[in-house]
């Protein structure tokens, strides 16, 4: 038990408090060195998302042919018979084109008996199936036909689209694919059904096209052509012809590389702020008796300054910095030797102040886009796969920055826990990590030191107890004595 001041007349309390704030400067500077360790943490994870993201913009968008190496087709003549769309794989051609036919789907009808609703109003066997394409398809003679079609049509592998009218007391099986390929149909209700006959399949046809002077067939309307896909919706007029041109698609280029400096400056924007970022270090985060005497607006103030500088000069960050500047300065050399670099298409780095952001010249990225695009595609998504960070001169810009990217993220990984692959300011930490083993060891530390503080306030107030014990006995007898005296 503890007895506060009921002999001595002292606020026992306040003076534990006291004695234990000193006792407690030891454990305070723990928790500050585990808050800072915290704070730097998240700031390498910042990072890391930004480099993940900067990444899987490389991947997933600039680095596409559809995207670095776009190519568009240009209709010109009889334009309403077909469509074209170029590929990544269309190299810069010209295809002329006449459609003298279309692809049809083989067809077939049978006639059953009007205004029938139920598969047993037209059939009247013992069998319970049929077979359309590899499907087999079970019925029961009390299903209603538009039941039974509804089977039909959800069955990828029948291969066909059945319609039923009721009125007419019609089915008609038409093959989802065009050309000339014949319908098969198994089953007593297709065949030898007195109730449900049919004159015979008409057979579907191939598109009939001429392509720069060469006749094919073709068992769809759309098909591809050069690396063009071509779609066909019409027959071409006697003595017309249709142009389909592929160039280059300079608009969508342009769009890509503006996409991936902006990505560039973005990131390098983020770690070069973190890398030069001012460290107060006479700013050490606040206790909680310290935030308790201060104002919330004075608490916001603190901890800007507090959280301040975090990677200021980090090895890390400095580091990709440097690497990613260097890649986008050196040459790429091509397959026949000839260099190219980003100066050429019109991009350089600022002032010396602005720490290697990049500025287009569009003007000049145009003129050299619609000149050479080939090197502009070598310039940006060349792949050197046994290319490294430090030996890169066949490696694109792409791959480059990825590289680097990836080296930091490992090295970020592996010192504060970061995800190598998330993008999410929110994702956890990774349990092992340098930083993580410093928090788990100042999380034992700051345990101890609990344990500690308690057992020494424990003994402070056993001292004033026992203080208070005396002077009540020592007032006892003084008592006694008084009254014995008077």
């Amino acid at each position: 038990m503890r007895i506060s001041g009921l002999a001595s007349g002292l606020d026992i309390d306040a003076m534990v408090k006291q004695l234990m704030t000193a006792e407690r400067v030891p454990l305070n500077k723990l928790n500050q060195q585990k808050q800072l360790t915290e704070w730097k943490r998240d700031s390498y994870r910042e990072v890391s998302t930004k480099l993940v993201s900067f990444n899987d913009k490389i991947t997933n968008s600039f680095n596409l042919s559809s995207a670095i190496d776009s190519k568009k087709a240009s209709i010109t003549g009889a334009s309403n018979v077909l469509t074209a769309t170029a590929t990544g794989a269309a190299g810069n051609s010209v295809l002329n084109i006449g459609v003298n036919n279309l692809a049809t789907a083989t067809n077939v009808i049978y006639k059953g008996t009007t205004g029938a609703t139920t598969i047993k109003e037209i059939y009247s066997g013992s069998e319970t199936s049929v077979k359309i394409g590899n499907a087999t398809i079970d019925f029961n003679p009390d299903d209603t036909i538009d039941s039974f079609v509804k089977k039909i049509n959800s069955n990828k592998d029948a291969g066909v689209t059945a319609v039923y009218d009721s009125k007419t007391g019609s089915l008609s099986l038409t093959n989802k694919q065009t050309g000339d390929s014949a319908i098969s149909l198994t089953g007593e209700l297709f065949n030898g059904n007195a109730q449900f006959t049919t004159t015979g399949q008409t057979m579907g046809k191939d598109a009939e096209v001429v392509i720069n002077g060469i006749t094919t067939k073709q068992a769809s309307n759309r098909f591809t052509v050069n690396g063009v896909e071509i779609t066909l919706t019409g027959v071409t007029p006697a003595g017309q012809s249709t142009q389909v041109e592929v160039n280059q698609d300079v608009d969508k280029m342009m769009d890509t590389i503006k996409a991936f400096v902006d990505a560039y400056n973005d990131s390098l924007s983020l770690m070069n702020q973190k890398t030069s970022e001012e460290r107060y270090r006479k700013y050490l985060p606040l206790t909680t008796e310290q935030r308790a005497d201060m104002k919330d607006d004075e608490i916001k103030l603190w901890d800007e300054k507090a959280k301040s500088g975090m990677l200021k000069d980090d090895s890390i960050i400095s580091k990709t910095v440097s690497d990613m500047r260097a890649a986008l300065t050196a040459d790429v050399v091509l397959p026949n030797g000839e260099k190219v670099n980003l100066a050429q298409f019109g991009i350089t780095t600022g002032s010396y102040s602005e720490k290697g952001k990049l500025h287009i010249d569009e003007t000049k990225l145009r003129a050299a886009l619609e000149a050479s695009p080939e090197k502009a595609t070598a310039l940006f998504g060349q792949t050197d796969s046994a290319a490294t960070i430090s030996n890169n001169s066949a490696d694109g810009l792409f791959n480059r920055i990825k590289k680097i990217n990836q080296t930091a993220l490992q090295s970020i990984s592996d010192r504060a826990g970061t995800s190598k692959y998330s993008s999410d300011l929110t994702t956890a930490f990774l349990p092992k990590s340098e930083m993580g083993d410093q928090l788990s060891a100042l999380d034992r530390r700051i345990d101890e030191m609990n344990d500690r503080l308690t057992m020494i306030e424990n003994r402070y107030y056993q001292q004033f107890t026992a203080m208070e014990t005396a002077m009540n006995k020592y007032n006892s007898t003084s008592s006694s004595l008084a009254s014995l005296l008077s």
